[in-house]
């Protein structure tokens, strides 16, 4: 009888060589990530004595789902590419700790999203909407859920793709979401997070901003 199997196919081989895998995986992504990485262990342990936070979970990640979902979210951003590119519009969804003065943020909440007023021009918010303002495209914080955010733009605007700016933790997650309402997106990642569920005093988080020029660029060309 021919063999049946339409794409893969594992054999009783499969757990040895997926242990192997993933323990050659984590071992060359930690060693290549070393100075990325370098703090997460501590902050973890640490973490581990400290149950008295709503958060506490999130503050326990072991380093292999940093790594994870780091690889996850650049997979993703490279399955989307082509898709993102093809979509006529685009709308920016960004993370409230980008703000410089988070708690004095002048932002105006509208239907699904808080919009960016543009009040500071020292904030990396603000810089988005000056970039974002060449190509014509929409900014706004992530506030509500993202399900709900993306499928709401998504019948407003119309073929539409996505451009998230979050942390390790959650761009990946942000990507899926928006898979499944079938909305591309791309991602740029935090460079690191200073929001209130790392920090004892938050502060403004930051990202590179020539990776979300670079995606821009490639869709619209260098803009005006």
């Amino acid at each position: 009888m021919p063999d049946k199997h339409p794409t893969y196919k594992l054999g009783p081989e499969l757990n040895s060589k997926l242990e192997t895998f993933v323990k050659k995986f984590l071992a060359d992504g930690f060693e290549y990530f070393a100075d990325e990485f370098e703090r997460v262990d501590g902050f973890v342990e640490r973490a581990l004595l400290d149950r008295g936070r709503d958060d506490s979970d999130l503050r326990r990640t072991p380093k292999e789902k940093y790594l994870l979902e780091l690889v996850s979210f650049k997979l993703y951003d490279e399955l989307n590419r082509d898709g993102f590119n093809k979509c006529k519009n685009t709308l920016i969804v960004m993370p409230d700790c980008l703000s410089i003065h988070e708690q004095e943020c002048e932002k105006v909440e509208k239907s699904y999203g808080f919009f960016c007023k543009r009040c500071n021009p020292e904030c990396r918010a603000y810089e988005i909407g000056e970039l974002a303002g060449k190509y014509g495209i929409k900014i706004l914080f992530s506030k509500r859920k993202l399900t709900e955010q993306l499928e709401y733009f998504s019948k407003k605007m119309g073929d539409l793709s996505v451009i998230g700016i979050a942390c390790i933790m959650m761009l990946a997650s942000g990507m899926r979401t928006a898979h499944e309402v079938g909305v591309p997106a791309r991602g740029v990642p935090l460079n690191f997070t200073g929001c209130e569920h790392w920090n004892d005093e938050p502060f403004a988080s930051d990202f590179t901003m020539a990776s979300l020029k670079a995606i821009l660029e490639e869709k619209y060309g260098s803009g005006n």
